[in-house]
């Protein structure tokens, strides 16, 4: 009988944000980057834990300088990763 190992794991949420963080560069606008982590929250929502998502998304933030050029800095980040764990988008509008 041929034994088949199985295949090696592979670290979904790593891979989601290696993609964001090609989209993440400085030379964006502010805007732009914000949306873009906003985006990767969302992607990686379920690609693990709350708490691992948040924590590596917050290492993410920090790694390229989201978190220092963000006004609000770190709450600011920490406020993009809830609203995109929780799949609520913060930058609509609400029509009145």
């Amino acid at each position: 009988m041929m034994h088949v190992s199985p295949p090696a794991p592979v670290d979904l949420l790593a891979q989601e944000l290696k993609h964001a963080r090609r989209h993440l560069d400085r030379a964006l606008a502010i805007a732009q980057r914000a949306r873009v982590f906003w985006a990767a929250a969302v992607q990686a929502r379920h690609l693990g834990s709350a708490d691992v998502v948040r924590a590596d998304l917050l290492d993410l933030a920090r790694e390229i300088g989201l978190a220092s050029d963000l006004l609000g800095g770190a709450e600011t980040v920490d406020h993009l990763i809830r609203w995109g764990i929780a799949g609520l988008n913060p930058f609509c509008r609400m029509e009145t």
